[in-house]
């Protein structure tokens, strides 16, 4: 397991010890790169293929710096093809993670990732399917039971995959239970973030174009904007090596 930890050279080192404890508890290797301010993602991207996670402190930048350049953090989340750790306020050890399931194929992403941190360090898991994306997008006079009733079905492709993917948290051990909300997806992870008190936010990568996130409607950016707490955006393993990387600009 490779660690590549991104930090400007003043950050806070509550945060840089986070990510050697992250990367003790994976058994993994670190390094580390220094970020510029201007919040240029070059560097980031040129290191991405040599790593399997990339913990990124956010630089601090001023609010002209931000209009001119774009939130750092969105687009190293939109172009790396590499998943990413954002440590918001690091708590560790890690106890409680909240796995954010959507019913996409970066699902299983996911659940890698909390198989990888669960295990060794004992957290308890919740699993938070929202409402299908199709749902607000293609139907938008579904009501909230038909969407909830979809999930809970063993006959539905919905069903079938969170079933699919709660078996495998349950197959190695990993103490887990099922939350299930109502109302708009946003407002499912805000509320369930609220209520408790989750060390770690688990949800899986979206799609680098951006009509392909509006049409599912977007989760990742939204949260970036109000998270106050370490958020991991799984990719799979094949993504740094997907065709898609081409198309990518900084």
């Amino acid at each position: 397991m490779r660690l590549l930890a991104c930090f400007q050279d003043d950050q806070d080192q509550e945060m840089r010890a986070y990510a050697d404890n992250l990367c003790g508890l994976l058994q993994g290797q670190i390094s580390y790169l220094e970020i510029p301010t201007m919040g240029s993602i070059k560097p980031i991207k040129k290191e991405a293929g040599d790593c399997d996670l990339i913990v990124f402190g956010e630089p601090k930048q001023s609010l002209i710096n931000r209009l001119l350049t774009g939130h750092p953090c969105h687009k190293t989340v939109n172009q790396v093809p590499v998943s990413i750790l954002v440590p918001r306020r690091p708590r560790w050890p890690i106890q409680s993670i909240l796995l954010i399931v959507r019913i996409e194929e970066t699902d299983e992403a996911a659940v890698d990732w909390v198989g990888r941190l669960a295990r060794p360090s004992g957290a308890r898991v919740s699993i938070l399917p929202v409402s299908p994306s199709y749902h607000s997008v293609y139907a938008p006079i579904s009501s909230e039971e038909t969407a909830l009733g979809e999930l809970l079905s063993p006959y539905t492709q919905p069903g079938k995959q969170l079933r699919y993917l709660s078996r495998r948290i349950a197959q190695w051990q990993i103490e887990g239970t099922l939350r299930f909300r109502q109302g708009e997806p946003e407002w499912q992870i805000r509320w369930e973030v609220i209520d408790r008190n989750y060390d770690l936010i688990v949800i899986g990568a979206e799609p680098y174009r951006c009509w392909q996130r509006l049409v599912m409607a977007e989760l990742v950016a939204p949260m970036l904007g109000w998270l106050n707490r370490p958020l991991l955006i799984a990719r799979p393993l094949w993504a740094a090596h997907g065709t898609e990387g081409d198309e990518r600009h900084d």
